[in-house]
């Protein structure tokens, strides 16, 4: 069952320009971080470049949006081009601490890892954009950062509980190493956490965090074949966490979203292959020696090209080309398929806001921030 909301006269669905914050409102908006912590970081988490039609590599702000209707709640500025403009799959979601109050980024030159620290308004060193307006409201401002030895790139950082994680390439046929620090000690000695292999045309394996923060080195991970279910099915797990699956049925091939989030437990979200074929998504789930899969989104007209699970896993928003859609998981079973509210235009050049999550409460204990110094 499907219901449609008609929600374009209430909601600003091209620009968050036509809708007010609660950063803007008069009355009652939070005006420290920690206010803003205790209620109003929830809602569908999207980076928007090119925010009210300026410059996607300047004008980048993490906006939590109302996930029934749409609407913008909270608006928080991220540092200049701390996000490739143009890319069309970046791993955000990893980049903000659960807690929100640390967000990760990377600089090519010089190539370095930056961590960032949520600020309240009156503590902001940049007070003025490119085009020397003042800005107001919450950002994230630079705390510390992690330099690249002599011929080393960094790269892919990635937070997770209390540890930053990153990637640092050496010279050409070298494996690059995955590394992790304490959060509030990023420049001590980091702990070496694995190698990531080298592939066809020397390209490192791809590797992710499972939900309990164990390290999912893709080309270093077998495969298994799961029989017991419709069609063929490959999967590759870190402690019994599906990362990476292809499932060929139907004379049709299904994979997981790259740089997405891993699902947890034993199920996972797949495409059609290429990522660019309508058709819905398809989530399988492991069950014993054997697996099945539901189809979800199956009767659009668009590809699914973002997802945010619920943090229960009972219900999970999708984005197709056109809309933002809810539906139902209740005891893993597909229920309700709701549509939202159209999708979000940026200056992209896909032309939609990358997804970080779906927070529904707000952050409970706040880390401590990892220094007071700002970035040399």
């Amino acid at each position: 069952m499907r219901r449609s909301l008609a929600l374009a006269s209430a909601v600003c669905l091209i620009a968050v320009t036509a809708c007010d914050s609660s950063s803007d409102s008069s009355d009652g908006s939070p005006e420290t971080v920690e206010e803003l912590t205790e209620g109003g970081m929830v809602g569908l988490a999207l980076i928007h470049r090119g925010f009210e039609g300026g410059d996607p590599e300047t004008d980048q702000v993490l906006v939590f949006h109302d996930p029934e209707t749409g609407a913008p709640i909270q608006r928080i500025e991220l540092p200049d081009g701390a996000v490739d403009p143009m890319a069309s799959e970046v791993p955000v979601h990893g980049r903000f601490s659960e807690d929100w109050q640390h967000f990760a980024f990377v600089t090519d030159e010089p190539s370095a890892v930056h961590l960032a620290a949520l600020t309240d308004p009156a503590d902001a060193e940049d007070t003025e954009d490119a085009e020397g307006d003042e800005v107001e409201g919450f950002s994230y401002q630079p705390i510390e950062s992690i330099a690249a030895p002599q011929n080393e790139v960094l790269s892919e950082p990635l937070i997770h509980e209390d540890r930053l994680w990153y990637v640092s390439g050496g010279p050409d046929g070298q494996p690059p190493q995955v590394l992790s620090v304490p959060l509030d000690a990023p420049n001590g000695t980091p702990n070496q956490e694995g190698s990531l292999a080298l592939g066809e045309g020397q390209r490192p394996s791809d590797w992710a965090l499972t939900p309990d923060g164990s390290l999912h080195i893709r080309n270093s991970v077998p495969t298994q074949q799961v029989a017991g279910g419709e069609g063929q099915l490959v999967t590759r797990s870190t402690n019994g966490t599906p990362v990476n699956a292809t499932l060929t049925a139907d004379g049709q091939q299904w994979q997981t979203f790259d740089d997405a989030t891993v699902w947890g437990g034993e199920a996972a979200l797949l495409r059609p292959d290429g990522g660019d074929a309508p058709g819905g998504v398809l989530l399988l789930t492991l069950e014993g020696q054997g697996f099945s899969t539901e189809k979800l989104l199956a009767d659009e007209d668009s590809p699914v090209v973002q997802f945010a699970p619920s943090t229960e896993r009972d219900a999970v928003l999708l984005q197709t080309e056109q809309a933002w859609f809810r539906v139902g998981l209740e005891d893993g079973a597909v229920g309700e398929t709701e549509e939202l509210f159209p999708r979000y235009h940026d200056a992209s050049m896909d032309g939609w806001p990358l997804l970080v999550r779906w927070a529904q409460e707000p952050p409970t204990e706040p880390s401590e921030e990892p220094s007071e110094s700002p970035t040399t």
